[in-house]
């Protein structure tokens, strides 16, 4: 019998260089989907503000007794498997909670404010990410990092430990402009660390919280032809298929409050069939 061939995941960064530009909510929400779609899916809180830890169940992972989180890992030895955790649609453990098949989440922990300083002084300080993901290789088939809203040495470290990088921004020039700052940077990565295995490539550009044709402004629109102009097809779209990006939703952050992630919550919804549109753009379709 020939011998099983292990599976080598598709690891995916969500970045911005901002907080509040949609990364946690595309993040934890594509891969809620891809686990739908029968995909073996790892979510990386990387992010001090905890919101992908939050969305798949769980409110506070630093209250968490006897729990490792990801900052225990990255900073006191602790073992990947240790920080994974199930995830839930609805707070974990609660009466009427969820577990959605397939999705597992690497817990967040605020103590990640304190992670650039302990990477400052720590031996190859940008490998850390991609170690410990070395650590369960073969065990999922795509893992997305939630990355926090800066480009510094923990967002570093995810893109050197990626294959792709997807960029979410909200509509707007200035927003547009941090673009090139992140090309920068995954290019930089490249050029510093081809050696480790460093090949992230930016793969799709997700704009969320888009207006819909009730609130849209020039300023919007301007924004998308530059966009599109400026990138191509890698600006990903929605479920028309003519609208980019996914459309504005008072029901994402409704999601986000009952801590279920949006197919779970509002599974018919415009935002939830924008966010299935962009899964299928990224490559990903249902499994057999």
């Amino acid at each position: 019998m020939a011998p099983q061939l292990e599976t080598i995941p598709r690891i995916i960064s969500m970045t911005n260089q901002v907080g509040g530009s949609g990364k946690s909510t595309s993040g934890v929400t594509i891969g809620a989907i891809c686990a739908e779609w029968g995909y073996r899916t790892l979510v990386v809180d990387g992010d001090d503000q905890c919101d992908a830890s939050v969305a798949l169940g769980y409110m506070n992972p630093d209250a968490m007794e006897g729990q490792k989180t990801i900052y225990d890992c990255l900073a006191n030895g602790a073992k990947l498997r240790e920080a994974i955790v199930p995830a839930f649609a609805g707070p974990a453990g609660a009466a009427g909670s969820k577990r959605l098949a397939n999705l597992d989440l690497v817990l967040g922990s605020g103590e990640m404010e304190n992670a650039e300083q302990h990477l400052t002084t720590a031996m190859a300080r940008e490998l850390w990410l991609k170690r410990l993901l070395d650590q369960v290789k073969g065990e999922y088939d795509v893992v997305i990092i939630d990355c926090p809203g800066n480009l510094g040495l923990v967002v570093i470290g995810a893109i050197l430990a990626s294959d792709e990088v997807v960029a979410c921004i909200k509509p707007g020039f200035k927003e547009l402009r941090g673009l090139t700052r992140i090309e920068q940077k995954i290019a930089l990565v490249e050029e510093q660390f081809g050696e480790f295995g460093a090949h992230a490539v930016l793969k799709g550009i997700i704009m969320v919280d888009v207006p819909t044709s009730r609130s849209q402004g020039a300023v919007w629109d301007d924004g998308k032809k530059m966009a599109v102009n400026s990138y191509g097809d890698l600006v990903l779209r929605g479920h028309t298929g003519e609208q980019i990006g996914v459309r504005r939703s008072t029901k994402i952050p409704e999601s986000y409050a009952h801590q279920k992630v949006l197919p779970q919550y509002d599974r018919a919804g415009e935002a939830t069939y924008d966010y299935i549109a962009i899964a299928k753009g990224l490559g990903f379709s249902k499994q057999r």
